[in-house]
């Protein structure tokens, strides 16, 4: 019950989060690695795509390319990394603080509301917020803008497939 009030808080349904989440749903990284469901989550406001370089380091964004380090996918509402075959994932350390690569077993469930080619879409955990950038670094916080307010780009991703 609990949880729900904070997705709520967040301004995520729990009826978008259950069609986010059920949208791919492999029953394995490696196997959804396989499947070719890989995609760059590109910032709104930067135009820069999210970046995995290594186990334990900061996730950060940089100029789109085909890197693994860029291809991102879904298992059951983790953002796992297909640089190192899909055993890493994204996981927050607090709220207003650094994403971090960590294994998947440790890190935490996200809900956006379309996995679509070129959704616009936020992405957020109930336990840290949206994830955002903010003066060039990858965080999870509090909302940056509602609407069509100029910081809502800040925590928007667009799917590029």
């Amino acid at each position: 019950m609990k949880s729900t009030k904070n997705m709520k808080r967040l301004g995520l349904s729990a009826g978008a989060l259950a069609l986010g989440f059920s949208a791919l749903v492999p029953t394995s990284p490696a196997q959804a690695a396989a499947g070719g469901t890989t995609f760059h989550l590109v910032n709104q406001a930067t135009g820069k795509c999210l970046q995995m370089d290594w186990e334990g380091e900061k996730i950060t964004q940089a100029k789109c390319k085909n890197t693994k380090k860029q291809w991102w996918g879904n298992w059951g509402g983790k953002l796992y990394s297909e640089y190192n075959r899909a055993s890493w994932c994204m996981a927050h350390s607090g709220k207003e603080k650094a994403l971090y690569a960590r294994n998947c077993s440790d890190s935490q469930v996200w809900g956006w509301t379309s996995l679509k080619p070129n959704a616009k879409t936020s992405i957020a955990s109930a336990k840290c917020g949206y994830l955002k950038v903010v003066d060039g670094k990858v965080k999870c916080g509090k909302r940056t803008g509602i609407g069509s307010e100029p910081g809502r780009k800040k925590m928007t991703w667009i799917i590029k497939y």
